[in-house]
C-alpha cells in the first residue's frame, strides 16, 4: 500500500532533502509531493489525492481549508511533543527511516481513525437529539404549568400594573403642575433679574485720541460683536459734530436728539420721549439715537442732562449695554458719563501725538480722582486702532489696561471695515 504525501517546510533546503531522501528510500511505501508555498497546497492535494499533508507548525496556514479525507501533521523541531490541539506531530530532525514510518502509519490508519470519528460524531448527535427531545418535552410540560400559574397570576398582575398606573399618573399629574409653578417661578425670576439688570444697564464710554482715530468705529464694532437675542445695545453719540450718517441710516427720527438732550436737562425726559427717539438698525442689529446738529445741546445739557437720560433709558427695562462716543477732551461733560460707565476706553493708533493725549487724559482724570475721592481710573483702557508696529508705541500707565491692538484694515468701504472689526476676537472679549 503507498500513501501519498504532501509536505510544506519554510526551510526549503529541509524540505528538498527530505523529499529525496523519502523518495529515495521509501518509494514503495510513500510517494511524496512538494509544496512550494501557502497558496499551491490545495491544489497538490486535489491534483495527487494525497492522503497525508505534512505542514510546519510554524507556517501560518488555516488548515481547515484541507479536505477532511486528507489527514494533517505538524512538522516540529521538538522530538518531545506527540500531539498538538489533536493534530499528530512529527519531528523534523530524526532518522528517515522513522520521518516515512509515522507518516506512513498515519496514512494507513487514517480512513480507520476518521471512520471511528465520524461513527463517534453519529453517536453523539444522536444522544444530542435524545437529549433535545427529552428537554424539549420536559420544556413544554414546564411551560404548560408556567402558562397556568401565569393566567391565574395574570389578573391580579393586571389589577395592581392598574392601581400602579393610576398611582404614576396621579403622581406625573402632580410633579408637572410643580415643574410648572417651578418653570414659571423660575421664569419670573429671571425675568425680574434682567429687568433689574437693564435699570442700571452697563455702558462702555469710547473717547477717540484724536481726530479720525476710531472711536466711532470701534464701538459700533464693540455694539455688533454683542448684540444678539439676548443682549440689547443702545449706541449713543455725544460727539459735537458726529459722523453717524457714514454708518447708520438716519433718515427716520421722530423726536429730534437736541430735544431729549435738552428735556433730560430740565428733568422732563419720558419713557415716551426716548421711545420716539430710538431707531432699530436693523442691518447692524441694535438701536441707537441719531445725533444731528446737536453741538450746542451737547455742550449746554449734557453735563446736567445725561445722569436723567441714563435713568430714563432705565425705565424702559429693555437695554443691556448702551455704548457711548464721547469727545476727545476730557471735559466735566465726559465725567458725568465716567461716573456710570463699566469701562471708559481711550481709542489711539499708537503714534507719538495720539499716545501724548491719551497720557494728557488719564492724568486728567487720575487727577480728578484724587480731587473728588473716587477711582474712575480703575475703568480705564486703552484699545490701539490702525496700529502699525514700525511707527507706532504701546503706552505701559500704572492702573491703565491695554486691551490690544487693531492692525490697519484695508477694506474700501466703512461698512467692510465694521464687517472685518466686529469679528475681531478682541470685542468678544471687551464686555464682561
Amino acid at each position: 500500500m503507498q500513501i501519498r504525501v504532501a509536505i510544506l517546510d519554510q526551510d526549503q533546503n529541509y524540505q528538498n532533502r527530505v523529499l529525496v531522501a523519502l523518495r529515495e528510500k521509501f518509494s514503495k511505501k510513500l510517494q511524496v509531493f512538494p509544496c512550494n508555498s501557502t497558496e499551491d497546497v490545495l491544489s497538490v492535494i486535489e491534483a495527487h489525492e494525497v492522503k497525508v499533508f505534512a505542514i510546519n507548525k510554524m507556517i501560518n496556514y488555516d488548515i481547515s481549508q484541507i479536505p477532511e479525507e486528507c489527514a494533517i501533521v505538524y512538522l516540529s523541531e521538538l522530538k518531545s511533543v506527540k500531539e498538538e490541539d489533536g493534530t499528530p506531530v512529527v519531528c523534523k530532525y530524526q532518522k528517515v527511516k522513522n520521518i516515512a514510518g509515522e507518516l506512513y502509519n498515519i496514512g494507513k490508519n487514517y480512513d480507520k481513525l476518521l471512520a471511528e470519528k465520524k461513527e463517534a460524531e453519529r453517536k453523539a448527535e444522536e444522544e444530542r437529539l435524545e437529549a433535545e427531545r427529552k428537554a424539549e418535552e420536559e420544556r413544554l410540560e414546564a411551560e404548560r404549568k408556567a402558562e397556568e400559574e401565569r393566567r391565574k397570576a395574570e389578573e391580579e398582575r393586571l389589577e395592581a400594573e392598574r392601581k400602579a398606573e393610576e398611582e404614576r399618573l396621579e403622581a406625573e399629574r402632580k410633579a408637572a403642575e410643580e415643574e410648572q409653578k417651578r418653570l414659571e417661578e423660575e421664569r419670573k425670576a429671571e425675568k425680574e433679574r434682567i429687568r433689574e439688570k437693564r435699570r442700571t444697564p452697563d455702558v462702555y464710554a469710547f473717547i477717540s485720541a484724536g481726530n479720525s482715530e476710531g472711536s466711532t468705529t470701534t464701538g459700533i464694532s464693540l455694539a455688533i460683536a454683542n448684540a444678539d437675542d439676548n443682549t440689547n445695545i443702545l449706541y449713543l453719540d455725544f460727539k459735537q459734530f458726529s459722523t453717524m450718517r457714514r454708518f447708520f441710516d438716519v433718515s427716520r427720527t421722530d423726536v429730534p436728539f437736541s430735544d431729549i438732550l435738552t428735556k433730560a436737562a430740565n428733568g422732563e425726559l419720558t419713557k415716551e420721549d426716548l421711545e420716539k427717539a430710538i431707531i432699530t438698525d436693523m442691518k447692524f442689529g441694535f438701536d441707537f439715537i441719531n445725533n444731528e446738529d446737536c453741538a450746542f445741546e451737547l455742550v449746554m445739557y449734557l453735563e446736567n442732562g445725561f445722569k436723567k437720560l441714563y435713568e430714563t433709558i432705565g425705565e424702559l427695562e429693555n437695554y443691556d449695554i448702551i455704548i457711548v462716543n464721547l469727545e476727545s477732551a476730557i471735559s466735566k461733560i465726559n465725567f458725568s458719563v465716567l461716573d456710570v460707565a463699566k469701562k471708559v476706553i481711550f481709542v489711539g493708533s499708537g503714534l507719538p501725538d495720539s499716545n501724548k493725549n491719551i497720557e494728557r487724559n488719564i492724568e486728567i482724570i487720575k487727577k480728578y480722582d484724587e480731587v473728588n475721592d473716587c477711582s474712575y481710573i480703575e475703568k480705564t483702557n486703552i484699545l490701539y486702532n490702525r496700529f502699525v508696529n514700525r511707527n507706532c508705541s504701546v503706552l505701559h500707565l500704572s492702573g491703565v489696561n491695554v486691551i490690544g491692538e487693531i492692525n490697519v484694515i484695508k477694506e474700501k468701504t466703512e461698512q467692510r471695515v465694521l464687517d472685518t472689526m466686529s469679528k475681531m476676537a478682541i470685542f468678544g472679549q471687551i464686555v464682561e
